[in-house]
């Protein structure tokens, strides 16, 4: 058993609808107010902000592409992170309005982007990857949420890791190549909320912190709450800028014996635009329009 928090999914689970949890009496009402004002102003789109739709089409194929490695979070490590997007535009406005409780009606979307790019990250792993996750379970870990934001029931990783696991699960291989619905046991695969944040040290967020000031506030691993030596580990957040926050999760459960296998993530800031005509290793750098790019697609 790894936690009182964790959940589990399979291929023939990865149809139903996430188990639902009731929200604290303050989200209930915050809800209510937001609906009852719509009956008043219209609805816009929470990507371009166009006007009577909850989110456009185009804002909804953002988000539905394949998955790109992310080669500039350097704080992460050997850890290997893949994004759905780049966190720029209309999908930070949408992960921004999801993440702060300001656009709630976008949950069953990002539980959809879950679900697909658990899916997605299953289906493309090398077989070397695979051997490493055996037999399983396979853990999908968030990363932790500050106590602030626990207080207040406005959890973003945790619900996000319970989509990705259902959708890893339903992208897992079967035995032999049987058919989804044949023969052959699904891969097992939990939902675990098994780290949180160091007290009294570092700060609660990292927006608007440099690169360096991001790398001090993570220096101090998170604790882990418990065992899991031995487990394939995939990790799950919503956002990566240099990846301090995930090079912090993946050293933390491998010190406990766990095997990191990598991570996921909705969008990816992307790399800092370097004044034009310099030079990196390896080249020139990229036009400032090229810059979007997160890293090679998969």
């Amino acid at each position: 058993m790894v936690s009182p928090s964790s959940s589990s999914a399979s291929a023939d689970s990865a149809s139903r609808p996430p188990r639902a949890v009731p929200p604290p009496a303050a989200s209930r009402w915050s809800r209510r107010l937001r609906e009852a004002a719509r009956l008043v102003l219209p609805v816009s789109c929470a990507g371009c902000g166009r006007w009577d739709v909850e989110l456009c089409p185009d804002c909804r194929s953002l988000l539905a592409g394949t998955l790109a490695s992310v080669e500039h979070a350097e704080a992460a490590g050997t850890l290997e992170v893949r994004a759905v997007a780049a966190y720029a535009g209309p999908v930070r406005h949408m992960v921004l309005g999801w993440k702060n409780g300001a656009r709630e009606d976008l949950t069953g979307f990002m539980d959809e982007t879950g679900i697909r790019a658990g899916r997605l990250w299953a289906r493309s792993l090398d077989e070397e990857t695979r051997t490493v996750v055996g037999a399983g379970p396979l853990l999908v870990v968030p990363a932790p949420s500050g106590w602030l934001r626990r207080a207040r029931g406005r959890l973003v990783a945790a619900p996000l890791a319970d989509a990705v696991a259902r959708g890893a699960a339903a992208g897992w291989p079967r035995p032999g190549g049987a058919p989804r619905g044949g023969g052959g046991r699904a891969l097992d695969v939990l939902s675990a909320d098994l780290l949180r944040r160091p007290r009294f040290t570092g700060g609660a967020h990292q927006a608007g912190r440099s690169a360096r000031q991001r790398r001090i506030n993570r220096a101090d691993p998170p604790r882990v709450l418990a065992p899991v030596s031995g487990l394939a580990i995939l990790l799950v957040d919503d956002v990566v800028t240099t990846g301090a926050t995930l090079g912090a999760c993946a050293r933390a459960l491998r010190d406990a014996g766990a095997r990191v296998i990598g991570a996921l993530v909705v969008a990816a800031t992307p790399p800092p635009v370097r004044r034009r005509g310099s030079t990196v290793p390896g080249g020139p750098v990229p036009e400032p329009d090229d810059q979007i790019a997160i890293g090679s697609r998969r």
